[in-house]
């Protein structure tokens, strides 16, 4: 089935490091969930589907339900890795009311990925966590133990639509990576996109065709989109009867953060107005602005 990342649940079995002991062999012992290893050194052969493939350190390896393994490990260079046993299913929150959850056959990820450094070491360190805060039956700590997963399996479907170290020749997934975080948090700032893209050492035409290819937009759309809706977030916090659905969605061009913006006739509303005063605000700019003018008030 097909599956969004934010909508994305797990229920984390077990996290478990597998000592570095020469040759040692294994198979998957539990089949009915999704399991992640990642290999932080060493080499060995797994057996997949009546196919040996040679693994080394840097490796990530996902093994969908079903799908036996067998493991043996170099006398010289024994694997040293994390195995992460997981159940993960789709939930999706409507207006009103939750979706049944739908369970995940299969993510979409390979068998084998090898990863280039910058990555590998962000991986790593999340299955080190993951290792450090597991706790069996401690419901606290495996709170933290998915919050790692969530970001974990962020960055794992990101190097896989990347192809691994083989696919990101000059460095632009790196490159738009850190391009849409910076537009994801700094939103709310006077934001120059050629100035931004001029950074990352790639031409802003380059940076914005690839950037429009991978998101179905540019930069700029997208970061009118995210703006709008966290306007709309704000706005409808503030008027909490105003139902959400009401305000408009639509990207708006004329939509700013800075000081400088000076509310129109319709936004000129005092802290006191009712509800249905809120409600008469024009739906396609000013109400963008009026969320941000009175974030932290309440309409009464």
């Amino acid at each position: 089935m097909d599956y969004a990342l934010g909508n994305m649940v797990v229920h984390i079995h077990w996290v478990i490091a597998k000592p570095p002991l020469p040759g040692w062999e294994d198979i998957r012992q539990t089949v009915s969930g999704h399991t992640f290893y990642y290999i932080y050194s060493g080499k060995g052969t797994f057996r997949c589907e009546e196919s040996d493939l040679e693994v080394s350190g840097g490796t990530l390896v996902y093994l969908w339900p079903g799908l036996p393994l067998y493991m043996k490990s170099s006398d010289a260079h024994p694997l040293r890795m994390t195995m992460i046993l997981f159940d993960c299913a789709s939930l999706i929150k409507n207006e009103n009311e939750w979706d049944t959850p739908k369970s995940i056959e299969r993510l979409r990820l390979p068998f084998l990925m090898p990863l280039q450094s910058e990555r590998a070491g962000r991986i790593g360190e999340q299955f080190r966590e993951a290792e450090r805060e597991w706790v069996p039956g401690d419901l606290v700590r495996e709170t933290r133990v998915k919050s790692v997963w969530y970001r974990l399996v962020q960055e794992v479907h990101e190097a896989a639509e990347a192809g691994g170290r083989h696919n990101d020749g000059d460095g632009i997934v790196e490159a738009l990576r850190k391009f849409k975080e910076k537009l994801d948090t700094a939103f709310a700032t006077e934001l120059r996109i050629t100035e931004l893209a001029e950074q990352t050492g790639f031409s802003p035409v380059y940076l914005r065709r690839t950037f429009g290819s991978r998101y179905g937009c540019s930069p700029k759309e997208y970061l009118n989109h995210l703006r709008n809706e966290h306007a709309v977030c704000r706005f409808a916090g503030s008027c909490s009867q105003v139902i959400p659905s009401q305000i408009s969605r639509e990207p708006v061009a004329i939509l700013t953060y800075t000081s400088s913006v000076k509310r129109s006739k319709s936004a000129m509303v005092s802290l006191r107005s009712s509800t249905e005063e809120c409600k008469e605000i024009d739906t396609k700019g000013d109400i963008i602005r009026f969320a941000f003018e009175f974030d932290s008030q309440q309409c009464t």
